[in-house]
């Protein structure tokens, strides 16, 4: 799950390594001290920066706003931008859907360009688990923008436009990050669909390639379209040509919530994401071209069991539908520790 309506929380995690995966806890004694930076928001979920030098803060609120916080400290009274109007009615206390991810293109003091990730309404059909309920069928959709010509401080409306559109069957399990790469392209993380357990087919959308469900997608945003896409695919992503959606970089995932990087002085590139566990364990995934990471076979280093998510099972697989191997995390905590890995 998510826990959305909450300030937001910067903390530095330092993993000294693969965990052993027996009785394995994250290391204690980091010492963290908060600082205020802003008051006057409302349920920000993430902060970015432009990468331009202008020293700003960009936050981003599930409700739809983009807020600017200038290089003096001073939160903006003008949304930087306002997608509200695109949004599905969100539920009173607890949703899990909304403005959930911003990313601003590695050149953007040159071009202008930013991505955000957002939901928005959907019917459904009939049959599908989620039809008409007010917490269930929607799409999350990847859409571009620029900023305007007049004012680094506002966007250009005008310039929306919509990359790609994933149907979800349940409100949950969105994931919604945005994040670019050293590569230059642009990973988009997506849930399992929502819901619990991944009950979704024979096998569960984490373990399915040929849905973009429960996975990390790399797609690029500056190479001439694919076919019937807004964006370019990297060729070397791991289902180009086979069986399997071309986006997807990684899978076997429940809800990578947010993703980052290894890419500042001294690091070495790696991708890491911190997926939301289920009923007992949450994990950190070091993630790697190809890989499978094992949802809903298996939740942090335990086989997962689908008929009670709190005994798990004494064996399962431990290689995916085409005999790749299940990649375990690097570390894991249980609930006793805390909850919803963010």
């Amino acid at each position: 799950m998510m826990r959305p309506l909450l300030p937001v929380l910067l903390l530095a995690l330092l993993v000294p390594g693969p965990v052993a995966p027996v009785d394995a806890a994250i290391p204690k004694g980091a010492t963290i001290t908060l600082e205020t930076v802003a008051t006057g928001l409302g349920s920000p979920v993430g902060v970015r920066h432009a990468g331009d030098g202008s020293g700003r803060l960009f936050v981003f609120e599930q409700n739809g706003l983009i807020r600017v916080i200038d290089a003096g400290g001073t939160l903006l009274p003008t949304p930087f931008l306002d997608v509200s109007a695109f949004l599905p009615a969100l539920n009173a206390g607890y949703d899990e859907r909304g403005l959930l991810g911003l990313a601003f293109h590695p050149d953007y003091a040159t071009n202008g360009r930013f991505f955000v990730r957002h939901s928005a309404p959907r019917a459904g059909s009939p049959g599908e688990p989620c039809s008409g309920t007010s917490r269930g069928c929607h799409e999350e959709l990847l859409v571009e923008y620029q900023v305007s010509a007049g004012d680094p401080d506002v966007a250009d409306t005008t310039s929306r436009t919509v990359l790609l559109a994933v149907d979800e069957p349940e409100f949950n399990h969105n994931a919604g990050d945005l994040a670019f790469g050293p590569d230059g392209f642009l990973y988009v993380p997506l849930g399992d669909g929502g819901g619990s357990g991944d009950g979704h087919g024979a096998i569960g959308n984490g373990q399915d390639v040929t849905t973009l469900l429960g996975s990390i997608l790399r797609i690029d945003v500056d190479g001439d379209p694919a076919a019937g896409k807004a964006y370019a695919i990297p060729g070397d992503n791991p289902f180009v040509g086979i069986t399997g959606e071309d986006e997807i970089f990684a899978y076997g995932f429940r809800n990578p919530f947010r993703i980052s990087f290894d890419d500042g002085p001294g690091g070495d590139g790696t991708l890491w994401t911190a997926d939301v566990g289920q009923a007992l364990y949450e994990e950190i995934d070091r993630v790697v071209l190809g890989g499978n990471y094992g949802w809903r076979t298996r939740e942090g280093y335990s086989c997962f069991n689908p008929s009670n998510y709190s005994n798990p099972l004494p064996s399962c697989a431990t290689t995916g539908p085409s005999g790749e191997p299940l990649l375990d995390p690097v570390a894991v905590y249980d609930h006793g520790e805390g909850i919803s890995i963010i």
